[in-house]
C-alpha cells in the first residue's frame, strides 16, 4: 500500500488504549447505522429522494410534514410539486440545449 510521500500505512496500527471490545461494538454499531441507512436511502425512489432533498433544504423532514395541520401540509406539498417541476423543466432544457451542442463539438473534435 503506498500513502504520502511514499510512505506506506498498510502496517499502521492504532495503540491499545484498554478500554476492552465495547469501543469495538460501538464502531461496528455505528458502521452497521451508517450501512442501514445508506441501504434505506437507496431503497428509496427517485422522486421519495427528491422530495426528502426538497423538504431537507426547507428544514423540514416527513414526520414535520406529517405533524402539520392539513391546510398548511397541502400548501407546502403544493409548493414543492411547483419547484421540483421547474427544476426537471430546467434541467430538461439545459440537456438538450447543452447536451446537443456538446456532442456535436465532440463528433467535430473526432473527425
Amino acid at each position: 500500500m503506498s500513502g504520502i510521500g511514499g510512505l506506506s500505512f498498510g502496517m499502521v496500527t492504532t495503540p491499545s488504549l484498554g478500554l476492552g471490545q465495547s469501543d469495538s461494538n460501538d464502531s461496528k454499531a455505528a458502521g452497521n447505522a451508517a450501512v442501514d441507512e445508506f441501504l434505506a436511502y437507496m431503497k428509496k425512489t427517485l422522486a421519495e429522494r427528491m422530495a426528502d432533498a426538497w423538504l431537507a433544504a426547507h428544514g423540514l423532514d416527513r414526520d414535520k410534514l406529517k405533524a402539520m395541520k392539513p391546510e398548511q401540509r397541502e400548501a407546502v406539498l403544493k409548493q414543492m410539486a411547483e419547484e421540483l417541476k421547474q427544476q426537471l423543466q430546467q434541467a430538461t432544457q439545459a440537456a438538450k440545449s447543452g447536451g446537443a451542442s456538446g456532442r456535436k463539438t465532440e463528433t467535430t473534435e473526432a473527425a
